[in-house]
């Protein structure tokens, strides 16, 4: 049976961290939490470094909602890499001829991290 030190958590980075602190002078946990779509618990272990899910990935939520960070979709334009996520995440659809051309165009993209090999 593994101990719990084996389950650590790796550390938000300091801008999504940083963000998060100052979000949290004038927002509740669970406003934040809501806003990124996450648990209360996800968001509360990302800031103790705790969390032992997907870091980037929700680093990336935290920069696409709160820091505005844009990547360039092939599809939709400018968009947040919070909506570029949420878009790769979306499931194929053949009643809707966008949701064919963002899954197909995320497959390649650059922007997503399976095609670069990263785990997205």
């Amino acid at each position: 049976m593994a101990s719990n030190n084996a389950l650590q958590g790796k550390p938000l980075p300091q801008d999504a961290l940083q963000a998060l602190l100052d979000l949290k002078r004038n927002l509740s946990q669970a406003e934040i939490a809501r806003r990124l779509d996450v648990s209360d618990s996800t968001l509360s272990q990302a800031v103790r470094g705790k969390y032992i899910g997907n870091i980037d990935a929700l680093a990336e939520r935290i920069r696409g909602e709160f820091l505005k960070k844009t990547v360039a979709c092939p599809i939709l334009g400018e968009i947040t890499s919070r909506i570029c996520q949420d878009e790769r995440k979306t499931p194929f659809h053949t009643a809707n001829p966008m949701r064919v051309q963002l899954w197909r165009a995320c497959k390649a993209c650059p922007n997503n991290p399976a095609v670069k090999g990263e785990q997205p």
